[in-house]
């Protein structure tokens, strides 16, 4: 299993237009971003009524300021009213009859049911500035009024009002009585949404929490910008230019895991405080929630772009690990005679190198490390309840403190060594200061030259991920967050 090639951070975009939104993530994002105008949806029904009712096809000009979303809404009509639109053919052909037909023909048997009768919308988005001429408008009247053409509903965006208007013109002295006014202005979002929809396109582009916070979107003044598209295209230039400067100051891709290994069987209360959509991955807006009266929680608030910065640039996560593969690492690579005796006392043999491997490998923690992304259920294997009894009969006996957490650190490393989750060609340290951030001792670090994975572990007795313990979860993850951003040079010594 490989790791991934490339930093999160630099991996981070943020589209200026819904077109390319809509090619990374899938049209449906524009039912939650861009609900057209209810004034422009009304107009788009009249027509649609119109094609129904008098069995010919609607010629409709439309125009709006470049990046008001006229594409994206032409293109995506099925989205907003599905009983009424079929999928939008989306047309840059020569505009004579035949090759309208032609298109419309391919579009109903390559993209259509057989039986669909909805209205066909057919987005004409190669010709803005050219409006067609007088040959060409009686090409499309000839066209909606033929058979094939009869539930068509011809689209043509323009910016600019006064070709829009000079078309319309010009199609109602070819076609005579029209069922409609043209051309229709287009209305895209409220100017008071831009804000939260370049937030939304942030994340939904990403899926990374709390993005808005890098950018701080509340510099923009929306009232400012022509167009929406304006708007997020200034919030992209200084968002990439910001991800750059981060990644330029960053000497070496640092990447940072906290891992809690507890009694609890699953990700217990770190699901709380962790993304909805990368699992694992810290959620800063959560973590402060968690523990806002703390005085760590009170300095994060403060500085919320940085704890956005931080999670990102370290791409940091959490995970569990349960006591199946907690249990086969003490019992395997731990130098402690007090584990050895208290495991054999409980009737716990010592695992092979194979079971350590196997329990690496399906753990939330191995997978990690290989570089994916979606989670399992640790819960299996020695039973689990009795890997349970077992750890929890350990901690309350032994316990992890006094040092022997370091050496329970070092066990962990040649889990990962000998398990060869993370490849063979790595240096792992354990307790050992990176070399070119001498400040900076992760309690195991995985070195493959091009990046530092630190995993930095904590050992805790009882079903330590319960709901009880969000707070102090929360305050130590952020604590080794802020220690991190520190040693990155991101804080200030005296911070």
């Amino acid at each position: 299993m490989a790791q991934e090639d490339d930093r999160l951070l630099t991996g981070l975009t943020l589209p200026s237009r819904y077109e390319a939104l809509v090619r990374k993530v899938g049209p449906e994002v524009l039912r939650l971003l861009v609900n057209p105008a209810s004034s422009t949806m009304e107009v788009l029904e009249e027509a649609a009524e119109a094609v129904g009712s008098l069995g010919e096809g609607v010629f409709l000009p439309i125009f709006a300021k470049s990046g008001t979303g006229k594409t994206t809404l032409a293109e995506n009509l099925t989205l907003f009213a599905s009983r009424t639109f079929a999928p939008t053919l989306s047309y840059s052909g020569s505009v004579d009859s035949a090759s309208l037909i032609a298109a419309l023909k391919t579009h109903e048997r390559d993209v259509l049911p057989a039986d669909d009768a909805r209205v066909i919308p057919m987005n004409v988005d190669h010709r803005e500035g050219a409006p067609p001429s007088e040959v060409e408008l009686a090409q499309i009247k000839r066209f909606l009024r033929q058979d094939e053409g009869s539930r068509v509903l011809l689209i043509w965006p323009e910016t600019s009002r006064a070709i829009a208007q000079s078309m319309a013109d010009s199609y109602r002295e070819v076609a005579g009585v029209l069922p409609l006014a043209i051309p229709v202005e287009v209305s895209g979002p409220g100017v008071d949404s831009w804000a939260d929809l370049a937030a939304q396109t942030l994340v939904l582009a990403n899926g990374v929490d709390s993005l808005e916070h890098l950018v701080d979107l509340d510099q923009y003044e929306p009232g400012q910008f022509a167009s929406l598209g304006d708007f997020l295209k200034q919030i992209a230039i200084d968002f990439n230019a910001r991800k750059l400067q981060l990644a330029r100051a960053t000497v070496r891709d640092v990447r940072l895991s906290i891992v809690w290994v507890t009694e609890s069987q699953g990700h217990g209360v770190l699901s709380t405080l962790s993304s909805s959509r990368r699992f694992g991955m810290l959620d800063g807006v959560a973590l402060v929630q968690a523990c806002a009266d703390s005085v760590i929680g009170q300095w994060w608030a403060a500085h919320r772009g940085l704890l956005v910065q931080t999670i990102v640039a370290l791409d940091a996560h959490v995970v569990a690990v349960a006591p199946p593969l907690a249990l086969a690492t003490m019992s395997r690579y731990s130098t402690l005679p007090a584990y050895k005796t208290a495991l054999g006392d409980l009737g716990y043999a010592t695992r092979s190198r194979a079971d350590v491997t196997s329990y690496m490998l399906r753990s939330d923690l191995g997978r990690r490390l290989a570089g994916e992304v979606r989670a399992v259920g640790e819960g299996r294997g020695n039973p689990a309840e009795e890997a349970r009894v077992t750890f929890a009969a350990v901690g309350e006996n032994i316990g992890f403190q006094g040092g022997r957490d370091k050496d329970l650190n070092r066990a962990f490393g040649d889990a990962i060594r000998e398990s060869g989750v993370v490849g063979n060609d790595v240096d792992i340290t354990t307790e050992t200061a990176l070399s070119f951030l001498p400040t900076l001792i992760p309690d195991v670090g995985v070195d493959d030259s091009s990046r530092v994975h630190c995993l930095e572990f904590t050992y805790r007795k009882g079903d330590f991920l319960g709901t009880a313990n969000r707070s102090t979860v929360a305050q130590y993850c952020l604590n080794k967050l802020k220690n991190y951003a520190r040693a990155m040079g991101w804080v200030g010594a005296g911070e």
